[in-house]
């Protein structure tokens, strides 16, 4: 029965910023997160995102786990454009929060922001979540198509795209499937069975490797 392995990438930059870089952290995660992995195994298939930050979160996890295949590029893992949803949320009124109100004032904001976006009724969205939704199921299935019985594939990609197939698989409302993406760690491992033409949920955001080493958890 064929695996697939969605993995997060490592914390990155500043989210109203140059987020799309591993911070020294986020490198370090990522080789962890690689050390920890060797019990998977061979891996036959390799899949990132067309982001930087994917392709950073991969060369860190393989110099932790062993040499991997070389990665297919696949732009349908990207995440959506977060500072998009953000400015399309502000110019149509929402609030950011002024300074010095903290993460859980901008995460209230981010969250309603993110819900103007899931809603459908706004055509201003570079992507609309609708197209971004679908994306990500043709990435997924594209993969499924390419394994062969028993292998085991590995993505490096990012949390919106890890609910995105979560909410895919679990038939999930958008505002749960926006509620995951907020506790999707920092190269947490996402496993996907497949079997019977049909692709299951076996475990979701297993992070381990931070077990011994709990200040090295992140979620940005």
């Amino acid at each position: 029965m064929p695996n697939i392995w969605l993995i997060r990438h490592g914390q990155a930059g500043d989210l109203l910023g140059d987020y799309d870089r591993l911070s020294d952290r986020g490198r370090e995660q990522s080789r962890l997160a690689g050390v920890r992995a060797r019990h998977i195994g061979e891996v036959a298939v390799v899949h990132t995102g067309a982001m930087k930050r994917h392709h950073q979160t991969r060369e860190e996890f393989e110099a932790g786990f062993g040499p991997l295949p070389a990665a297919h590029v696949d732009p349908g893992w990207n995440e959506f454009d977060h500072q998009d949803v953000i400015r399309k949320a502000i110019a149509a009124g929402l609030e950011p929060p002024s300074n010095g109100r903290g993460r859980a004032a901008f995460s209230q904001f981010f969250f309603e922001a993110m819900g103007r976006w899931a809603l459908g009724e706004h055509d201003d969205y570079v992507e609309p979540y609708a197209m971004f939704q679908a994306r990500v199921e043709r990435a997924l299935n594209g993969l499924v198509d390419q394994l062969g019985s028993g292998q085991t594939a590995m993505v490096f990609t990012s949390g919106g795209a890890i609910s995105a197939v979560c909410r895919k698989l679990l038939d999930l409302q958008p505002q749960h499937a926006f509620e995951l993406n907020t506790v999707m760690v920092n190269t947490g491992l996402t496993r996907l069975r497949v079997g019977r033409g049909q692709v299951s949920l076996a475990t979701l955001n297993s992070h381990p490797h931070f077990d011994e080493r709990p200040e090295l958890l992140t979620l940005s």
